[in-house]
């Protein structure tokens, strides 16, 4: 099979099992249909009757269509999905007083369960009572008002049922779909953006720069011989380096700005609208908050230390590759620099002063 085609397949499947999106409204409403129609063929045999229920069905279908494609309606998605539910309801109304003959009620379920999906608990309340009493004046219908009321709680009962078990269900999906997407853009370790969200994010910034011929900067971080510190401590000790400097990086930017784990022992940040000198000054503003940093490792304080590559849009590059290239080359130019520049090794601390780390006097 076409490795094309199945992605497609899985990708259609996927989202008709998706309960979540507004489409609810519409499958719930081919549901609705299909289940009146059963009705229809099952009470009626006359040619007339199949003419009213297409007629009834047109109307449906145009109301319906109208509250989930207009403008007004789509800015305005509680009052969408509560228009919908009227129309589901009306839709049944009339299909029971003209063609669908006893049992439609039952139908009722199928509005109420699109309120508990897409509407606030109030509103799913107020649903729920008009689906209650439109089953009640239905049910008298067919008892020929020998319907005893006393029984309407128990028959009730289960339309009530339905519409907490369903609201309820849906909160709790929405929670966790909430917790799902967070977690698939963040760094487990850190917190961070991954570079997945990270790279999203960026795109959309970077067309927005393109639009409005602003410019933004991106700065490369590596932590100076990370490799070195595991060696000499464990990951362990390796993995609460990565979080203080994640948690320091954070502190550097503001919120309009970007800072992703990069992977490894590097992270990425995104300045919005900044030039060179404010580049800079984050550049040292993040060396000197990741410094301030002080861990134990073996019952000694010490500090650590990081590389910093910054490039410009657009005097560093023209697309996002040659922006982040950029800013790669330049932190490898600054670990050079910090290499050259060092202390003298000692044999006894030569693990130690590779991995970047100074003892704090």
């Amino acid at each position: 099979m076409d490795p094309n085609a199945r992605k497609q397949g899985s990708s259609f499947f996927g989202s008709w099992l998706d309960w979540s999106r507004n489409t609810v409204t519409i499958r719930l409403s081919i549901l609705l249909v299909a289940a009146t129609a059963l009705h229809v063929i099952s009470n009626r045999d006359s040619g007339p009757a199949y003419a009213v229920f297409l007629g009834e069905l047109v109307v449906f279908a145009v109301a319906l269509l109208l509250t989930q494609y207009l403008a007004a309606f789509k800015s305005a998605p509680r009052v969408q999905a509560a228009v919908a539910s009227s129309c589901m309801i009306l839709f049944i109304l009339v299909a029971a007083l003209t063609v669908a003959g006893p049992g439609t009620f039952m139908l009722l379920f199928i509005p109420v369960i699109n309120a508990a999906l897409r509407l606030s608990y109030r509103h799913t309340l107020m649903v729920t009572v008009a689906c209650g009493l439109i089953w009640v004046f239905l049910r008298s219908q067919e008892m020929g008002g020998q319907f005893l009321y006393f029984s309407l709680f128990a028959e009730l009962l289960p339309l009530v049922l339905v519409a907490v078990v369903i609201k309820a269900l849906s909160g709790d999906v929405l929670i966790a779909r909430n917790r799902i997407t967070a977690l698939s853009y963040q760094d487990e370790l850190t917190g961070l953006l991954n570079m997945r969200a990270f790279t999203r994010l960026l795109q959309s910034e970077h067309q927005k720069a393109e639009i409005t011929e602003s410019t933004y900067a991106i700065l490369m971080i590596d932590i100076d011989g990370l490799q070195a510190l595991n060696d000499s401590y464990g990951h362990e000790q390796g993995n609460r380096v990565l979080v203080a400097v994640g948690d320091a990086l954070k502190r550097s930017i503001r919120s309009a700005d970007l800072v992703a784990r990069y992977g490894g022992d590097e992270f990425v940040i995104y300045l919005s609208g900044v030039d060179d000198a404010a580049a800079q000054e984050v550049c040292n503003r993040v060396s000197q908050n990741v410094y301030n940093i002080t861990l134990s490792f073996e019952r000694k304080m010490q500090r650590v230390r990081v590389n910093v590559g910054m490039a410009i849009y657009p005097d560093s590059g023209a697309t996002i590759q040659e922006i982040m290239t950029f800013a790669d080359r330049a932190m490898y130019r600054d670990k050079e620099f910090h290499r050259r520049t060092g202390p003298a090794k000692k044999s006894a601390d030569e693990g130690r002063e590779q991995a970047g780390v100074e003892y704090w006097d």
